[in-house]
């Protein structure tokens, strides 16, 4: 073996016995669904984490490639405030792509670089995932909107994962929940990570997103920082716009008991590997205190 290998080998090993046993669950999306070379590094660092005693949990998300799709079949997709407007048939399409198609896709991927995994969605096992119609007034207008088929997570019955995690097998969870009479609802792949995160009491929690991280007050990425500065942050308006909600996920996740949660760059290749096993990091990691 090159002697470059062997080092990295050895200066990877107290991270690897550090997550060895631990749950760690990963939100996909981003760059680092859609550029291919960047998806293969993904299911190869899965992989390779499953294969070193890490349990991964892998949540995906697919919001654009939905619209692609709503858009070849001649559909017109509506947000309000950033949320999808799904009706009956933007569900129905929602599931064939997310669950049928990605989910699908991943655990293929995986398989090919010989790990193994299942694609699970809030359908399985009686409905494991459970969410309610999502709530929302309009930000501009103060009404009430109906956005249809979409949810917010009420529970997660952690049975199934656990009996695949036992058996070093990758979970792969399509965001679609059911309600209490086993419809879909469409939910956010965060909200779905963290929900998922938290029920599992997961060591921790990898958003791979397009950003560096968040940034402070001088405009610089903060590698590591703890809760108390992130709700300060966004009190005064130095955490705002699409950074935010990712910030009240982490948030979220804390108060939950997640050990750590780290909004990661997934454009940089091998991002998984890099956070976990290495000191360099790519991205914030946010802690409790």
């Amino acid at each position: 073996m090159p002697t470059t290998a062997v080092n990295a080998l050895v200066e990877a090993l107290p991270y690897v016995q550090q997550w060895s046993g631990q749950i760690v669950v990963v939100k996909y999306g981003g760059a680092a669904m859609t550029r291919p070379e960047l998806a293969e590094a993904v299911t190869e660092d899965l992989v390779l984490l499953r294969a070193v005693g890490v349990h991964v949990v892998l949540v995906h998300g697919g919001g654009r490639m939905v619209s692609e799709m709503g858009a070849r079949l001649g559909l017109t997709t509506k947000f309000v405030d950033g949320l999808r407007i799904t009706d009956p048939e933007t569900m129905r399409i929602a599931q064939q792509v997310q669950i049928g198609g990605i989910s699908r896709d991943i655990v293929a991927a995986i398989g090919r670089r010989g790990g193994q995994a299942l694609g699970v969605s809030g359908h399985d096992i009686g409905g494991w995932l459970r969410a309610q119609p999502k709530q929302h007034r309009d930000s501009s207008t103060g009404e009430q909107v109906d956005l249809g088929r979409v949810g917010e997570v009420t529970s997660v019955s952690t049975g199934i994962l656990r009996a695949l995690i036992e058996r070093q097998v990758i979970p792969v969870i399509a965001p679609v929940a059911v309600d209490d009479a086993l419809q879909s609802l469409n939910v956010n792949a965060d909200s779905v990570a963290t929900a998922v995160a938290t029920a599992l009491g997961a060591a921790r929690l990898i958003f791979l997103t397009d950003v560096d991280g968040i940034r402070g007050p001088d405009g610089v990425p903060v590698p590591e920082l703890d809760a108390a500065t992130v709700r300060a942050w966004m009190a005064d308006g130095t955490v705002s716009g699409g950074m935010r909600p990712k910030a009240e996920a982490c948030l979220t996740a804390l108060d939950g008991g997640v050990g750590r949660v780290t909004i990661a760059d997934g454009r940089v290749p091998h991002a998984l590997l890099v956070e976990l096993l290495t000191d360099a990091g790519v991205g914030s990691m946010i802690r409790s205190g």
